[in-house]
């Protein structure tokens, strides 16, 4: 009876090591967690900032404790950015896909930025630029606006992820 223990622990234990080994356990597992989605944006009251440039970025980074200005944000990285010409009051952003690290957050606000021009580059008020943000000699915004990462998981637990997020752009 012991023999036949043992020999049934050895097949299983064989199995789930070739079974590693050769990844089809541990791909799986690992492809599903390294991604996560940020549902698609409908941008609207950008009737006013028509023929300018609207910079999405999806960041990593953190607010003063004492401050309303959405342009004191310091942001330490950019996950993924996105420019679209303004043509219309609304205008649709499709899902983006923002890859994690670890146990760092994927992102944990998005900026919205209108710009006059399409190559905006974000400095922090210390003169740094974020990790993943190419340079330029844009930094003039008409408008700067954001949304926090808590308010996307709030609207995403409500409606699934399929669902489109409405963000008005005010001042």
């Amino acid at each position: 009876m012991k023999s036949l223990k043992l020999i049934i622990i050895n097949a299983l234990t064989l199995i789930i090591g070739l079974g590693l080994l050769t990844g089809s356990l541990s791909q799986r597992s690992a492809n599903a967690a390294r991604f996560e989605t940020i549902p698609a944006l409908q941008v609207g009251a950008l009737g006013n900032f028509r023929g300018q440039y609207l910079t999405i970025l999806y960041a990593v980074g953190s607010r003063p404790f004492i401050s309303t200005d959405a342009s004191q944000i310091n942001i330490s990285q950019i996950k993924e950015s996105r420019t679209i010409y303004i043509t219309d009051d609304a205008m649709a952003t499709p899902a983006v896909q923002v890859e994690k690290e670890g146990f760092r957050p994927s992102y944990n606000i998005i900026v919205f930025i209108v710009s006059p021009q399409p190559n905006y580059s974000w400095v922090n008020a210390d003169g740094t630029i974020p990790q993943g943000m190419a340079s330029t000699n844009n930094h003039l915004s008409s408008l700067i606006n954001t949304v926090n990462r808590t308010n996307v998981d709030s609207f995403v637990a409500a409606n699934g992820e399929k669902a489109v997020l409405t963000i008005n752009l005010t001042k």
